[in-house]
């Protein structure tokens, strides 16, 4: 059973379909991993523009995945980047954010057999 995800919304898209839910997958964990480094960047430079692009780019897959915890950080972050807060103000969350994301990313890695 998946502790940091769920894909019964893949799952119900793509009528239980393996291989498109795996492909879905896959797709997650690449775009994932490069946002999460592109976020990073764009709060140590304070680009709140940016930073707000990249997590809209990923919000609705982090919706159809489940990752709630990921969601509730995301959405603080969201705010910092309309109040054009302090880098610190955020640094927390972003890291709470990314270790919710890394494992689920693992996870679905260990659960699907993917590397």
């Amino acid at each position: 059973m998946a502790l940091y995800y769920d894909i019964g919304a893949i799952c119900r898209q793509y009528d239980d379909d393996k291989e498109l839910v795996k492909g879905e997958l896959v797709g997650f964990i690449s775009s994932s991993s490069k946002t999460l480094k592109l976020i990073k960047k764009a709060i140590v430079e304070k680009n709140y523009v940016e930073v707000l692009e990249y997590l809209n780019a990923l919000k609705p897959s982090l919706e159809f995945l489940g990752l709630d915890q990921a969601l509730e950080e995301l959405v603080f972050i969201e705010k910092w980047t309309q109040e054009k807060g302090k880098i610190k103000e955020v640094k927390e969350n972003f890291k709470s954010f990314k270790v919710y994301i890394k494992k689920a990313n693992k996870e679905i890695k260990k659960d699907f057999s993917l590397s």
